[in-house]
């Protein structure tokens, strides 16, 4: 639907960058996960090699499952022209779960924005909404 809000948090290129060669593990009763990650400087892509294992209460014992999870590095200034491109306007970014501009090595960035819907949405729209089956 053209127009709307668009709300979204990045990982900035920093912690993605910062993350390669790290290794996390995440334990409860019934499950048990540990990822791994890689970032790739040429590629700018951060990819988490994940296993997970989960307990199956039935029978007692533990299914093995992967997964992969790949995240590109995009800077501030990437991603606002894309969001011009596709239509945004008096783009900000936030630092992380602050209302104040990001500063030099933050974590997260926020960026809330409103696309306006332009002319030409606005007559698509309408052409939409008359050829509708009665």
């Amino acid at each position: 639907m053209p127009g709307g809000l668009f709300l979204f948090d990045i990982n900035t290129p920093e912690k993605l960058e910062g993350l390669d060669g790290q290794v996390f593990l995440d334990e409860t009763e019934d499950a048990y996960c540990v990822w791994r990650a890689e970032f790739s400087k040429r590629s700018r892509m951060c990819s988490y090699f994940m296993d997970i294992f989960r307990l199956d209460r039935e029978t007692g014992q533990w299914d093995r499952g992967e997964e992969l999870h790949r995240e590109r590095a995009y800077t501030i200034a990437q991603l606002t022209a894309m969001l011009e491109e596709a239509g945004f306007q008096d783009i900000r970014t936030y630092g992380e779960l602050t209302m104040r501009p990001p500063k030099p090595g933050e974590q997260r960035v926020f960026l809330p924005r409103e696309r306006k819907l332009r002319q030409y949405d606005q007559r698509d729209r309408k052409s939409n909404y008359r050829r509708r089956p009665g």
